[in-house]
């Protein structure tokens, strides 16, 4: 299977508003399929809390990049929904951080 080939941020009428800002809601999206919206939106959701955790504790994406090992280029491209992160990507992201989307910080082990 290919990588998917959309821009999560076209939810929003202002792409600059994914992973950025909480409160805007999202737009119609007619070029995506209920599947691709529904990703987006999480994605959405999951930058969010990252970005967010991240400049609580001083931090930058290059900071997050080198932990994981990962291309600062491609995290910054997928924390601002230029393309598509996969839900294992998120996934790191979060545990990384000591994040559970939909729950708050997750308590230390």
């Amino acid at each position: 299977m290919g990588v998917p080939r959309f821009r999560p941020a076209s939810i929003f009428e202002n792409c600059r508003d994914f992973g950025r800002n909480t409160w805007v809601q999202p737009g119609p999206a007619p070029h995506l399929r209920p599947g691709q919206r529904a990703w987006a939106i999480y994605q959405h959701q999951v930058a969010y809390a990252v970005l967010r955790e991240l400049c609580r504790r001083g931090q930058r994406a290059g900071d997050l990049a080198r932990q994981l090992n990962e291309n600062y280029d491609w995290l910054i491209r997928k924390l601002y929904g230029r393309v598509p992160a996969d839900l294992g990507e998120m996934f790191e992201w979060c545990d990384a951080l000591g994040l559970e989307i939909g729950r708050g910080p997750r308590s230390p082990r």
